[in-house]
């Protein structure tokens, strides 16, 4: 059996750790937050629990490492904001422990202007021959969106002779009630996103476009869904899937990550964006140094307080354009649930069960055996064949929509 540690306790940090309690490959399940409250929570309420709840700092290398060496850690899975990732990898490094992230940086190309220094190509090329000299995995944004997508894309990819384009696309119909504005993760992360240059691969190259005025156009979701309004939005997937070497290798030209967003979030993004209110770049007021995005969202409801209140249906999937025995095909791998029994179910958001499944199915696979690559990757690097097994039994239900075009 197997030790896992669960670092940033929040409503994703939570659904990891219930869900790694649900495995009996784990013996023990360390909840790690500076801020222990949530974790501890998690721990009473749990019947015989399993989970230890420590108080610990992500960004203390040498601390870290020796918890992993002292309580023989197998596996670490970082639900923390990105900023903690390089400190939790080079910890994973030193001390021995296989490593799991939900996010990176938002991507930024060499010569454009510095590029993010926790993007995912960063992390890959400066941890990579550190954990294959140690015989462990380190996986990258493995979350939904990015994490499962990926999984998606690799999982068509290997049914096609060939490849053209890859467009991930995340919609949403939630209806929150008994609030004038909420958004349903991180609202931040969000207005970062919605106000960040969406990089994007069309004609085999990284492009760059304007925030929320590239790549905009309407596409029939299915049902209840249905038709909604989707624009390219900075995500890693949405460059990293147009650049590994093997889609390319298929002949893949383009790739994207696309949102759909209400009106009102549409206009609000633009007036933070043009007010720059969606920056974490501080700036002193009345002599007090503050993130303008931070005031942003200051009074906004916490996401995790909302699930008994969402209505509505979420989808996120891939789509896959390619040949296979000369035949067009075009594939849809997608998940979808409905925010309202997500919630009855799991006490917890869809979005954050979204987000919470794909690790903790990931940190199972890993310390059973069942994957078996080494070194620092994205998830399109990994057999996507156990997470395609598993992904509906655990909670997240897969569907897979298929069109077959033949010339006569």
């Amino acid at each position: 059996m197997a030790n896992a540690m669960v670092m940033g306790i929040g409503g994703v940090g939570s659904v990891i750790g219930q869900k790694l309690h649900d495995y009996d490959c784990f013996e023990r399940i360390i909840l790690a937050d500076i801020d222990t409250v949530f974790a501890q929570t998690l721990h009473e309420r749990t019947k015989r629990s399993r989970f230890e709840v420590t108080q610990v700092n992500a960004m203390d290398v040498a601390v870290l490492a020796q918890i992993i060496k002292d309580r023989k850690i197998d596996i670490i899975l970082n639900a923390c904001p990105c900023s903690v990732n390089h400190s939790v990898l080079e910890a994973c490094a030193q001390g021995g422990s296989h490593y799991i992230d939900l996010a990176a940086d938002i991507y930024s190309p060499p010569g454009v202007k510095r590029p993010g220094k926790n993007s995912f190509e960063a992390e890959i090329e400066r941890f990579n021959p550190m954990f294959m000299d140690k015989n462990l995995l380190g996986l990258l944004c493995m979350g939904m969106d990015p994490g499962a997508v990926n999984v998606f894309a690799r999982w068509a990819m290997d049914r096609l002779d060939t490849a053209s384009s890859i467009r991930v696309l995340d919609a949403d119909n939630a209806e929150v009630k008994g609030y004038r504005f909420a958004v349903l993760f991180n609202p931040e992360t969000l207005f970062e996103e919605l106000g960040a240059v969406p990089y994007y691969v069309s004609g085999g190259r990284v492009v760059s476009g304007k925030p929320l005025e590239t790549e905009v156009d309407w596409h029939r979701f299915p049902e209840p869904i249905g038709l909604m309004k989707t624009y390219a939005v900075a995500h890693e997937e949405g460059v990293s899937l147009g650049t590994y070497p093997s889609f390319v290798d298929k002949g893949v030209k383009y790739s994207v990550f696309k949102y759909t967003i209400s009106d009102k979030v549409y206009h609000l993004a633009k007036s933070l964006a043009l007010l720059d209110l969606d920056t974490w770049k501080k700036v002193k007021v009345d002599g007090v140094e503050v993130a303008p995005v931070r005031v942003a969202t200051a009074n906004l409801p916490k996401p995790a307080a909302l699930g008994a209140t969402v209505d509505g249906y979420s989808c996120v999937g891939t789509e896959v354009i390619g040949t296979k025995d000369r035949k067009r095909v075009e594939y849809f791998v997608y998940t979808m649930d409905s925010h309202r029994e997500t919630y009855e179910r799991y006490g917890y958001s869809l979005t954050e069960v979204q987000t919470g499944i794909p690790p903790a199915l990931a940190a199972r696979l890993i310390v059973t055996g069942k994957l078996k690559e080494r070194g620092v990757m994205m998830p399109e690097a990994v057999d996507p064949e156990p997470f395609m097994d598993s992904f509906t039994k655990e909670g997240l239900p897969i569907y897979v929509e298929k069109r077959e075009v033949e010339r006569m």
